[in-house]
Parts: C-alpha cells; structure tokens; sequence
C-alpha cells in the first residue's frame, strides 16, 4: 500500500514538473565539440527522463541475470522446505492420532527436507514413542536440549518418561531444571512441590508453593489452605524435638484454616507439652465448634494424663454442649462415661445417636455398654452384627485410598490437602436396619418363669407309651430276649455303676427295637407307598 502511494507521488510529480515547464516555454543550447545542439526545454527534459528510465531498465535485467543463479536456489530450497513443513505438519497429526506407521513415514520424509528444523526431532521421539522404542525418545529429546527454543520442551518430555519408569531423582533434576529456566511452568512448579512434599521438605515446600501463588499458577484461597496444611505437617515433624515451634506453626495453619482439625491436635498435644493446657483447650473448643470430630473430642478429654474418670466425663459433657445433638459429642460422652462405669449416662447419650445417626462405631459402643454394665453376651453379640451391617463411619479418605491417620498429602495423585473426613467411597449408601431403641437400650431384667410341657407333646407321648394289641406279642417275645441279655450283662459287669436304660429316657419310645422290621399283616401291601 505505500508502495501505491509512492508511486502515485512520483506520477503526479512528474506530471506537475512536466505542466509547469510547458507554461514557461524556452530553448536549451548545447555546444559539444564544435557542434552546437538546439532543442525546447520541453524536449530536453523528456530526452533525459527517457535516458533514466533505460539505465534503470538495463541495470535490473543485468541484475535479473547476475543473480538469478541465486533466485533459482532460493525458489527450489524454499519450495523443499514447504513440502518439508507440510511433511512435518501431516506427521505431528499423524502421530497424536496414533498412527505410527504413517508417523514414521512423514518423519523420514520431514528429516530429509529439514534437516535443521528442532521440531523434526519432536516428531521423531513422539513417534519413538508410539512404537515402543524409549531409548529413541530418550535420546531425541536429550538433542532438543542443545536448542534453546525446544529446551523446555526436552525437559518436559525427559521429565515424563522418567515419572513413567519411577526414576523420581531423574523427574525431580529436570523439574528443578525447568523452573530455573520458566518459573511460571504450571508443571514444572507443581512438581518440584510434589516432590518436596513427600521427602518432608516442608521448609522448600512452603518457598515453593509462595513462589507459585505469585507466578499465578495456583489460586489465593487453593494456596492458603494448601499452606495451612504444610504448616500443619511440619508441626507434626517439630513436635518430638521443638513442642514450641510446632505450637506456633500449629497457630499459623489454625489461622490459615479455622477448621482444620489436624492443626488443633497437634497444636493441643504441643500446647500440653509446654504445661499450657488453656491454649491447648482453646484450640481444641475453637476448631470443635466448626468441625466436631472424634480425634478431637480424644485429645480434649485426655489432654491431662492424671485427670480421674469422672473429670474426663466433665471435659466430654462441657465438650458436647460446645455444640449440642452432635452425634460425635454424644459418643464422646458415652465413652468417657464408659470409662467412669456411668451406665445410665452412657445409654442416655447414645440414645439420640442410635435413632437418627446409627453406624458401626455407634454399635461398637453400645457392645461395650451391654458387655460391661450386665455382662451380656446376647446382646453384646447383637450390637456387634449389627455393627457389620451398619454403615461405616467417616473416615480420612482422598481420592478413594482410606487412612488409619491424617497425611498432609495423597500417596495416590499426591495432591496436597486431599485428604477429607467423609465417608469411604465404597461405602453403598445402603439404609440403616431398623431396631427397636427402647427395646435395646433399656437395662437387662431377668425374670424367672416356670417351664411347661406343651400339651400336645404330652399327648404324643401318652400315645407313643400305649402299645398296639397287634403287636402285644412280638413286644412279649422282645422283652423276653431283653430281659435275658440283661441277665447276662449284669453277671458280666458286676461292680459298675447301673445306667438308666435307654427307653427311660426317650420322650417318644419306640414300638419295636429300630433293626426289627416287624410283622408283615395282611392289607399293608395295599397300605404301602408305591413310586409307580
């Protein structure tokens, strides 16, 4: 476009020299040699325009033809590497769609017409890859590290395949490599994270994620709470050897995070040490109102080791009432009016837990009511089925692993913060088994009561003692017989000790002895029972 303009310019420049030149009319004289030349002005200037323009017609054909040699090279280098680029394109395409055959084929084609192109290398490892041939990737990606515009494109692809043969030193030396030359890398920052996290390099670690929440890769409110909980596990880490930094750390992640209930037991337990138990009840009681939790009802109601039972049953009701018709405070007080033999306060507390939150722990303590205040091994059986078919409690569960204990990160993504009191992922939802609550939390009274025969059975019995007239003698012949091996039994086991005989103690006796087949009668065989 200001090549037009230029050009338009110059037409109308000349135009307006030529225009004014013929309004002022005059004669130009040239004398060369003897011999004098006369024209107009106007003819003169048109002679030495036409003059400039052929020089300069003359000069770009004998430029055209000094250097075309050149333009001819040029034209064919650049149409090879056009078809270089459209080779490399089709195999970029080919191999993130997973056809390494094609792939192949494009890269050979695209290394022959580019053999300067970085990229060409990319295609390369990425089709390596879909073949199975690593030490191939490896080796093209270990190339792209000498250009300087695929280097963080090496170390990512170095990086991934190291993760993928469990190489963590090898993963961690190419992150750290990557964030030294791009801070702001969203992968390479959370990885260094990653990996200091799960060597317990919770100082680095903390740098770390500051650092990446003023890259932008991680959110404010996503870095607080990420920060209270590397807090927290640090505390964990200085408890055994530093009780006051671990308080003061476990402070900070409370102030991060009002709720988490990791920072205000380790923060109690710390506090405890340190012979404050005021600050260490206060971080137990401020976290409880917000997220009541049984790890915490347990540091509050033995946060002093020489409290009696019946103080501990004070600590558990004052706790309760912190937020009263929690299912998790009205166990705390069962159990710790377990531990005082309060029978009474014990059901009264689960009462209310029983008819609207029922589990497995539920019954597991109401097993230990019923074994303890009555010796009931009933109904401590009972409370311990039904403790099966419950649904199961909360528990720490992150990304479906569960955990006897809270962990600052998860063994499976290794996020941080995963962890949540909540219940297991395979936990059905199946509806609690309806029982009756009066019924099984009322105390154990035994009443005795007379034990009776069921007339029908006396009936039977008086029937069964009745022989038939029909078989009156073969009942004489076998009491005969009977009577004679009886005779003979007694001679042989003189001395011992009589045994009552066997049809005095049968309730229903028999009519003949069970190897006997009887009598055979006229009309049993139509009696019979017949198959066909």
């Amino acid at each position: 476009m200001i090549r037009i303009f230029i050009f338009l310019a110059l037409v109308l420049g000349l135009g307006f020299m030529f225009s004014w030149v013929a309004d002022r009319p005059g004669d130009v004289v040239l004398d060369w040699q003897g011999t004098q030349y006369e024209t107009s002005l106007m003819v003169a200037l048109t002679i030495l325009v036409a003059i400039i323009a052929a020089i300069l017609l003359a000069w770009s054909i004998i430029r055209s033809i000094v250097t075309s040699p050149a333009i001819m090279s040029r034209f064919f280098k650049n149409r090879r590497r056009e078809r270089g680029y459209q080779a490399l394109s089709k195999g970029l395409i080919a191999a993130s769609s997973g056809d390494s055959e094609h792939a192949r084929r494009l890269t050979d084609e695209s290394a022959k017409l580019l053999s300067d192109e970085p990229l060409v290398a990319l295609l390369d490892a990425q089709t390596s890859l879909l073949e199975g041939d690593r030490e191939n990737a490896r080796k093209q990606y270990t190339k792209m590290l000498e250009n300087d515009s695929t280097k963080l494109l090496a170390l990512r692809g170095l990086y991934v395949e190291a993760e993928r043969e469990g190489a963590g030193e090898a993963a961690r030396h190419y992150a750290n490599e990557a964030v030294k030359m791009e801070s702001t890398l969203p992968w390479a920052g959370n990885a260094v994270l990653g990996f200091q996290t799960v060597d317990g390099e919770w100082e680095q670690a903390l740098r770390t994620l500051e650092a990446n929440r003023s890259a932008g890769l991680i959110d404010k409110d996503v870095a607080k709470k990420q920060r209270a909980v590397l807090l927290t596990a640090q505390a964990f880490a200085e408890e055994p050897t530093d009780p006051t930094r671990a308080a003061k750390l476990a402070q900070q992640a409370h102030g991060l995070d009002g709720a988490l209930v990791p920072a205000a037991i380790i923060g109690s337990r710390a506090y405890t040490r340190l012979g404050d138990i005021r600050k260490a009840n206060k971080l137990i009681e401020a976290v409880w109102k917000k997220n009541p939790h049984p790890e915490l009802a347990d540091a509050y109601i033995h946060v002093r080791s020489g409290d009696s039972v019946s103080d501990r049953l004070k600590r558990a009701n004052h706790l309760s009432g912190l937020k009263s018709g929690n299912a998790e405070g009205n166990m705390a007080v069962a159990l710790a009016a377990i531990d005082a033999q309060d029978w009474v306060r014990s059901r009264e507390a689960m009462q209310p837990v029983l008819i609207n939150s029922l589990s497995e722990r539920a019954c597991l303590i109401m097993a230990d009511i019923e074994e303890g205040e009555h010796g009931d091994k009933g109904r401590m059986r009972d409370w311990l089925a039904r403790a099966v078919r419950a649904p199961r409690d909360p528990a720490w569960t992150a990304d479906g692993f569960v955990s006897e204990k809270w962990l600052p990160i998860s063994p499976v993504s290794g996020e941080i913060g995963a962890f949540q009191w909540r219940l297991p992922v395979e936990q059905l939802g199946a509806p609690a088994e309806a029982i009756d609550i009066d019924e099984l939390t009322k105390p154990l009274v035994i009443e005795p009561e007379e034990i009776k025969q069921p007339d029908d059975v006396s009936d039977k019995v008086e029937a069964a003692e009745k022989p038939d007239v029909e078989d009156a003698e073969l009942v004489e012949a076998s009491n005969g017989t009977d009577k004679e091996a009886k005779a003979e039994s007694d001679t042989e086991n003189d001395g011992v000790e009589d045994v009552e005989p066997l049809e005095s103690q049968t309730a229903f006796p028999l009519k003949r002895r069970p190897d006997d087949p009887g009598v055979r009668k006229e009309g049993d065989d139509e009696k019979a029972f017949k198959f066909f």
